[in-house]
């Protein structure tokens, strides 16, 4: 390490100050809600070079993008950069800049006495991107021009003044320009407030010292990832996900050689015409998000330093790489959830205790129109449909309506009463659903039932289904857990007719009038473990909880509850799980207590694996 260890702790603080900064800058400035509300953005230090350095996990699958944004910016502009300037850019197939069009990115220079020192990358989701559809989710578009405005590196300011007629070629591509060049400014000048910040930073320790720190930072994060590898058995393992009718495989051999790692994504089946294809910013930021959440969890102080030891092998043209002109609208939800589940589900293989469970899929809409209370456009998720269960970690239950596993517990809903200001709905219900969390030793965080009613008067409200498209199951459930049940969506027309999950997936966009309602049951997490092995007053507690039913303590775990008092009945408990081990051939304690866990992987000598784990108590 170059700088002593009470420098390095100080100035790695301030970084990450320096970017949670940045975040709430954009939160109170945004005339958007879906910075103000869903902090549906990413804000990030970039060292010249095109490394990570400081990351604001406000929506985590975006940080991983942001090098790719500030290596693009550096690559277009090489040699003409300079203090003041401004780059925006969001164009996944130009130079692999962006994730996908919604995204876009604001780069910065931060420069200290007339040097260039770091690069400043705030990505953000726009209220809309152009294309053929309000809100930037276009599931009927045949290619990525149908889907918005393509934006190479862009230089938006020179020298501090504004390039105008830049900026309103852009703003003459979306729908709502005088929103979103408020938005634009918030982005602009969070990163101002961070290079002020990291002038601060500069004037009190040094150039020389935070150039030395920069590569102990790069060098710390690299080591610590290195140790968490190497505590993975050797071998190569094998996950994969399969949807329905007209999806791709996804596939990943997680490769373990001491302390490298690869992530092989080459398996993988390829483009999908509808809108979930991955583009390799957008990929290479899944990976880096799964291993971080799960063997990469206790790194304090996590940098692209993290990513060194880690290879990632993909194929072009394939739903993990995308290649243009593949539409990719909404692949920061879907295939980006499936990307980082076939991570875990390959890791739950080789260290259980270490792979996170499958979180729910979101079950959303995008809706749009004109309000007449404000006579207004608007376009937006339904951030209320977005709560998912998350799945539940050893020795964990999984959280409640937490959102989408790219978001990893960090999205924030609006109020409802907020909502319905924004909107012309009205919200009926937005509540856990019993039940829908995966049953397990640990059980699956719930989901929720959500549902709301047009209340536009006149004036029609237009839906686009953005829920994941090709029903893709929730992955891993981990060591003998279960699976939550499957989303599903129903359309209560006022004239009494209705459509179900399968009809609004084939048809995919709607045009509602006042009185049409929408329900959506967004499903829960999986859960992790032996339902049989959970603790018989966490499943009562659960159950006074209204979180599972009466039934469902009985059929999942074995437990059986009188109605009236909410009493076990120990003898017919223990009897029951003693038939539930029997009828399935034995109990499945093997993963819970001191034992041998066979667990199928290839090795270089094709030999099996045997692993065992060492005591971790039992229900």
């Amino acid at each position: 390490m170059h700088v002593d260890i009470a420098d390095f702790t100080v100035l790695a603080t301030a970084l990450g100050v320096i970017v949670r900064e940045m975040g709430r800058n954009m939160e109170r400035t945004a005339r958007g809600p879906l910075y103000s509300f869903g902090h549906d953005f990413a804000t990030s230090l970039v060292t010249k070079d095109g490394e990570l350095l400081a990351l604001g996990e406000y929506i985590p699958v975006l940080c991983g993008a942001t090098p790719f944004a500030a290596r693009a910016v550096a690559g277009f502009f090489q040699g003409d950069v300079h203090e003041g300037d401004v780059y925006l850019v969001n164009d996944p197939f130009s130079m692999d800049a962006g994730n996908q069009l919604a995204d876009w990115c604001i780069v910065c220079p931060a420069f200290y006495h007339g040097k260039h020192v770091m690069w400043l990358a705030n990505k953000a989701h726009q209220q809309d991107t152009g294309g053929g559809l309000p809100g930037g989710y276009n599931p009927g578009a045949l290619d990525i021009w149908a889907e918005g405005l393509r934006i190479p590196p862009l230089r938006l300011m020179d020298r501090g003044r504004w390039c105008s007629d830049a900026l309103d070629l852009v703003l003459a591509n979306v729908r709502n320009p005088e929103l979103q060049r408020g938005d634009l400014l918030s982005m602009i000048g969070a990163a101002r407030t961070g290079e002020r910040r990291l002038q601060s930073l500069y004037a009190a320790h040094g150039a020389h010292t935070l150039e030395l720190f920069q590569a102990d930072l790069l060098e710390y994060g690299e080591q610590r990832m290195r140790q968490e590898v190497a505590g993975l058995p050797d071998g190569t393992y094998h996950g994969e996900l399969s949807g329905g009718r007209g999806s791709a495989l996804i596939a990943c051999d997680l490769i373990v050689a001491g302390e490298e790692l690869t992530v092989d994504l080459s398996g993988s089946g390829g483009q999908v015409p509808l809108y979930i294809n991955s583009p390799i910013a957008n990929t290479t930021s899944c990976v880096h998000m799964a291993l971080l959440t799960a063997i990469g969890r206790h790194i304090e102080y996590r940098s692209g330093g993290c990513f060194r030891p880690v290879s990632i092998v993909t194929r072009p043209g394939t739903i993990v790489h995308a290649a243009a002109p593949a539409t990719q609208g909404n692949c920061t939800n879907f295939c980006a959830k499936q990307i980082i589940e076939v991570v875990w589900d390959a890791l739950a293989k080789a260290a259980p205790h270490l792979a996170p469970a499958g979180w729910g899929s979101i079950n959303y809409w995008v809706f749009s129109g004109h309000d007449p209370r404000r006579n207004t456009g608007y376009s937006s998720p339904d951030f209320q449909a977005c709560s998912s269960g998350a799945g539940a970690v050893w020795g964990v239950d999984g959280w409640s309506a937490n959102g989408p596993s790219i978001c990893s517990g960090t999205l924030h809903y609006p109020e409802v009463e907020v909502a319905e200001t924004l909107y012309p709905i009205v919200w009926e219900r937005w509540q856990y659903a019993t039940d829908s969390g995966g049953p397990g030793r640990w059980r699956g965080g719930l989901g929720v039932d959500n549902i709301w009613v047009a209340d536009s008067g006149s004036e029609p409200v237009y839906l686009a289904y953005a829920a994941e498209p090709y029903g893709y199951p929730v992955a891993p459930a981990v060591a003998g857990g279960s699976l939550p049940k499957s989303n599903t969506k129903t359309l209560c027309f006022s004239d009494g007719t209705f459509e179900n999950e399968r009809e609004a997936r084939a048809k995919l966009f709607y045009k509602l009038r006042s009185g049409d309602r929408v329900l959506d049951y967004t499903q829960g997490g999986a859960g992790v473990g032996d339902p049989l092995e959970r603790d018989r007053r966490a499943v009562v507690d659960d159950v006074r909880d209204e979180l599972v039913s009466l039934e469902s303590a009985r059929d999942a775990y074995g437990v059986v509850i009188a109605p009236l008092t909410l009493k076990i009945d120990e003898e017919a408990t223990a009897a029951l799980r003693a038939m539930r081990r029997r009828g399935r051939g034995g109990s499945r304690r093997g993963w819970s207590q001191p034992a041998s866990v066979n667990s199928t992987v290839v090795t270089e000598g094709g030999k099996g694996l045997r692993l065992t784990f060492g005591e971790v108590g039992t229900a």
